[in-house]
């Protein structure tokens, strides 16, 4: 069984590791959200177009930006 001193320290590095990890990454992290928000905002485009036989790409930009 871990001591409580044990359990502290082992968190105390962990959330000292995990702090390093997004400083030296926040654009990559930051990236990663932003391109996770436009995708999903081209499956609602895609969603809302369906059964039409085209969709403009001036309504599929006005949705992208929406879902910004």
């Amino acid at each position: 069984m871990k001591s409580a001193a044990t359990e502290k320290r082992l968190k105390k590095l962990v959330r000292a590791a995990l702090n390093e990890v997004f400083e030296e990454k926040k654009g990559f992290i930051e990236n990663a959200i932003v391109e996770a928000m436009e995708d999903a905002g081209l499956v609602r485009a895609m969603e809302e177009a369906e059964g039409s036989e085209t969709v403009s790409r001036d309504r599929i930009d006005r949705l992208l930006k929406r879902g910004r």
